[in-house]
């Protein structure tokens, strides 16, 4: 290899680290920041955890419909052997000083009163309220990145604001100097620039001091260092909504997980009251014991016993057929709480409603400040225009171009957080009808 190409072979290897994580910086679109934040919180992460507890909770209760084995084994020592005696004869040797035993039990439930169907009904349903609750944590989710993701563009807004006011008021300023140098001004109007030129530089630090707490806020949601670097592919836009409330409202009570999972609450409490209800009726099962005695751990049996091992099959029924009224009451408290749960369904439909409908007029209003904020914007900067070409001529004052130009800034900081405001209000409008 020629010393040139050797020289440059040794550049690319030394710097290509560097240009790879230059060029790995691409501004983030809102949906691969969303993405970004599903896969990385911890919230959202326990919440499918959440779903595998409730499906293991299922298995387990399915588990209940078939036969269980138990198995024990144990050893007992008499302080004497067992004897049997007639009078007037010797004592007689009935048993070993030893004991060994082996017992194995299977159980199979034969009828519950419905116990072990709506248990299992009860844990499936468990995991459907389990899967809402994880769709509605991702919704939430969503939200609050949509929120910190304009949040940081209307705050470079609001820098670019503040840097184009204290450029312009800077430039405010060399015109004022020159024409205190040639005796055009009064001092007084100097120091009135330098003092609004001290103002405005102030400005600029709170609204960079703004966007690092935004970037801050963003970069915590997506699990990235307080510091990271954070480009944005996204601009403040309007995009014009076109549904009418009666259709967010409808789409809203289809779609709403929390509706999904009251719902769902409902047939939970109703399972339940059938459970408790269970404890009405006899329990029938079938049982099967195999058991093996000894003298010896091999339980095989003795010389008192030469038959070492039994056999028995037992169908066995329980029936509680007093109680004073405990299983009764607790059928009337299951009860109660579907009576509850129905209700706590009625009052999260009202509230999602009445979310909608707020959500939808604040789009609306944000909708049409942003209309306001347009025409507002382009008079103040023509008027700002107006007033810095008739100070140059001495038909104006110092005090009407720092008004037009706190007019001006008032307009511009109106307009993009009027944007802002619309893409936020069509985010929770979005989560108030349950999509993402």
């Amino acid at each position: 290899m020629k010393g040139g190409k050797r020289t440059a072979f040794v550049f690319f290897l030394f710097f290509f680290p560097f240009f790879s994580l230059a060029w790995g910086q691409e501004p983030l679109t809102l949906s691969r920041s969303i993405e970004i934040a599903l896969e990385r919180s911890p919230t959202l992460q326990a919440a499918r955890e959440a779903i595998r507890e409730a499906e293991y909770r299922r298995k387990a209760a399915l588990s209940a419909f078939f036969p269980q084995v138990e198995t024990q084994y144990s050893y007992t020592r008499l302080d004497e052997k067992p004897t049997f005696t007639i009078p007037g004869l010797p004592p007689t040797e009935v048993g070993p000083k030893d004991n060994y035993n082996w017992l194995t039990t299977v159980t199979q439930p034969v009828f519950t009163g419905g116990a072990l169907r709506n248990g299992y009904l009860l844990a499936r349903l468990g995991v459907d309220v389990a899967k809402w609750e994880f769709e509605r944590t991702k919704q939430d989710l969503v939200l609050k990145v949509k929120e910190a993701y304009w949040g940081v563009l209307v705050a470079e807004r609001m820098v670019e604001v503040a840097s184009r006011a204290l450029e312009s008021l800077r430039e405010h300023h060399r015109v004022a100097q020159a024409f205190y140098k040639e005796g055009m001004i009064p001092k007084n109007d100097l120091l009135q620039v330098e003092v609004e030129l001290a103002q405005r530089e102030q400005d600029l630090v709170r609204a960079r001091n703004g966007l690092e707490t935004a970037r801050s806020v963003f970069n915590t949601l997506l699990r990235r260092r307080l510091d990271a670097e954070v480009k944005l592919a996204e601009t403040l836009r309007y995009e014009p909504f076109r549904e009418d409330l009666k259709a967010c409202t409808e789409r809203a009570l289809e779609q709403r997980p929390e509706l999904k999972a009251a719902r769902l609450a409902i047939q939970m409490a109703k399972k339940e009251a059938k459970i408790a209800a269970s404890g009405l009726f006899p329990q029938v099962s079938l049982l099967f014991n195999y058991e093996r005695q000894g003298d010896e751990p091999s339980v095989s049996g003795s010389r008192y016993n030469p038959d070492e091992e039994s056999w028995n099959v037992m169908a066995v029924v329980r029936w509680k057929v007093w109680d004073w009224g405990q299983t009764w009451w607790g059928v009337k408290e299951s009860k109660a709480r579907v009576f509850q749960a129905e209700r706590n369904l009625q009052e999260a439909i009202d509230g999602v409603k009445l979310e909608v409908k707020e959500a939808y007029l604040n789009l609306r209003e944000a909708e049409k400040n942003i209309r306001v904020a347009e025409k507002v914007l382009e008079q103040a900067e023509e008027n700002f225009r107006i007033n810095e070409e008739r100070y140059k001529h001495q038909v104006a004052t110092s005090t009407d171009v720092l008004d037009a130009l706190t007019l001006l800034v008032r307009a511009q900081t109106n307009y993009w957080t009027a944007l802002s405001e619309y893409n936020i209000a069509r985010a929770r409008l979005d989560r108030a009808m349950g999509e993402r």
